[in-house]
């Protein structure tokens, strides 16, 4: 089909075509040129936006940047906010406990022998629970129990049971009587008594030459400095009374005898003084152990089988 080139050419093909032919073609027509024109709005406008939209995103991160290249923030005045409180090293204490308020265990335990002390790391307790005999420091479960020790006197324990304090007298003491603080000043030495004979003929045990005892003594010291409730291992302890009165402290070897036996000591000894200070005595006990960090030599005066025996032993 050859189109014409004349407009009565034209009247005259769309005639034959008839209308409704007409009408479909130029229908066609239109949407083939508007789909043309979209296709070029669309391309030409696309595009554009996106590399404007970038262009404004990159020059915001610019501006970003150079914001926080500009601002720079001042930590030390943050921090001078003390938005959660002052520190202040060396200033937490542990609250004071009100004795008058902690009443007396019913656990059925013996607290046999303490170390006091003001230094956590130092203070111990030689509880006895069940017939058996063990030495815990602060914080330490007692065995058998749900308690733990939570601070050391010179003349009982706290413990903590069920987040309930609760009082444990040293063996022998009243409970009734104001509890003894730790004392800072130093005791007074006593006296040493004269010392007799005994039934080996000898009222003293110089073992100061024993070097072999002597390196034992000072392991013995170093490890008891770092950690007081090993004393366990080596000695058990436990009070000797007289007319209801403390007397003395039988001392028995513990898991490790070996020094225990180096030593010269037998069971059943009853210690009752050691560098001149009277061990029955709290404040004189507590001195007699700390000035064991710088001793030079160890006097032991023990009661055996009723006769004083003194056991002499060097640190150096």
């Amino acid at each position: 089909m050859v189109f014409p080139t004349n407009m009565t050419a034209v009247t005259s093909l769309f005639t034959q075509l008839g209308h409704r032919r007409v009408a479909q073609l130029v229908m066609v027509l239109l949407l083939v040129y508007i789909a043309y024109v979209s296709a070029s709005i669309t391309w030409s406008v696309v595009p554009q936006a996106q590399s404007s939209k970038n262009t404004s995103v990159n020059g915001n991160s610019k501006n970003v940047n150079a914001n926080k290249a500009n601002k720079t923030i001042d930590v030390a005045k943050i921090q001078s906010l003390n938005l959660f409180g002052q520190y202040n090293e060396g200033a937490v204490e542990t609250p004071e406990i009100e004795m008058s308020n902690v009443p007396e265990t019913k656990l059925n335990l013996i607290l046999s022998g303490l170390v006091a002390s003001d230094e956590k790391s130092i203070a111990a307790a030689v509880i006895e629970n069940q017939g058996k005999q063990e030495t815990y420091g602060i914080g330490d479960i007692i065995i058998g129990t749900r308690a733990n020790l939570e601070q050391v006197l010179m003349d009982r324990v706290i413990i903590k049971q069920s987040g309930r304090l609760e009082t444990l007298m040293l063996d022998g003491f009243d409970y009734s009587q104001p509890a003894k603080g730790v004392a800072n000043k130093p005791a007074p030495r006593k006296p040493r008594p004269k010392v007799g004979p005994n039934s080996n003929g000898s009222g003293v045990v110089d073992q100061r030459s024993n070097k072999q005892l002597t390196a034992t003594a000072k392991n013995l010291r170093n490890e008891l400095s770092n950690d007081p409730a090993k004393i366990g291992d080596y000695l058990r302890i436990s009070p000797k009374r007289k007319d209801g009165s403390i007397i003395g402290y039988t001392l028995r070897p513990g898991k490790k005898p070996d020094f225990f036996k180096q030593a010269g000591l037998k069971a059943g000894d009853v210690a009752v003084q050691m560098n001149g200070f009277d061990l029955i005595a709290p404040a004189q006990a507590m001195q007699a152990m700390a000035e064991m960090k710088t001793a030079r030599d160890i006097s032991l005066l023990v009661d055996r089988q009723g006769s004083l025996t003194e056991i002499l032993i060097s640190l150096n």
